[in-house]
């Protein structure tokens, strides 16, 4: 392990330079649908030790990875467990896993959302002139060409299925959720007050604004719940 921070960050610096993942050029100005942001703009990387770096940043939703921009070029982010934080569009990313997570919400309970995306490829055939682009083959679900393709504008006719997974952090952990059920999970003990919670005000959980308000309620109540115990001893 390197332990001088200055001689790490540079390191991982030139890691980004030398051995890129994608190294296709694209013209700028040119649509990426694959992408979170519509244009790459500058982000600040901010490293577990050493000096923060600036880059030209966006986030690919196919591939999970932070992909920076230098002379036109596109190059996944190398170093994921050497990153802390990545600050890009005034909004907070954390690596996770194999991929970053957006930090929307942060209290001793709080939310971040998992930005994923699916390509579906052209519709084939499916009988008497149509096409079934519904067709579960025609997703890909995995890396099965050079990982350029990801990087660069799409193939003509690909369409980008955009699914976020939500995530909590219950004070101990990140635990994905999908539904109230899953949510509710997350607080044994909680139950019947978040659920009365979630029917009164109609929380609909694919709207982040619904789910932030959520994760107030639920750090109100289990913050009285720890003042409460604080108070017993």
């Amino acid at each position: 392990m390197i332990t001088n921070s200055k001689h790490q960050s540079l390191r991982i610096f030139l890691i980004l330079i030398l051995f890129p993942i994608s190294i296709n050029a694209q013209e700028e100005g040119q649509s990426l649908k694959q992408y979170l942001f519509l244009a790459f703009t500058n982000g600040t990387i901010k490293f577990i030790k050493g000096k923060p770096r600036s880059l030209m940043l966006n986030y690919n939703t196919v591939t999970g990875r932070m992909v920076f921009e230098q002379k036109g070029q596109y190059f996944d982010l190398t170093g994921q467990e050497s990153i802390d934080t990545i600050y890009l569009q005034n909004r907070k990313f954390i690596p996770y896993e194999n991929f970053y997570l957006e930090v929307i919400f942060q209290d001793r309970i709080s939310l971040s959302i998992q930005h994923v995306s699916h390509l579906q490829a052209p519709g084939k055939p499916a009988g008497y002139g149509g096409t079934s682009e519904l067709a579960a083959s025609n997703y890909i679900t995995s890396i099965e060409l050079s990982s350029g393709f990801y990087n660069l504008k799409l193939p003509e006719k690909y369409v980008v299925i955009y699914s976020p997974v939500y995530w909590v952090y219950d004070g101990n952990k990140w635990q994905k959720f999908l539904s109230a059920r899953q949510f509710v999970k997350v607080f044994p003990g909680n139950e019947n007050e978040i659920n009365q919670f979630i029917k009164k005000y109609k929380i609909k959980f694919d709207r982040a604004n619904d789910l932030i308000r959520l994760a107030e309620y639920c750090n109100s109540i289990i913050g009285k719940e720890d003042n409460d115990n604080n108070n017993k001893l």
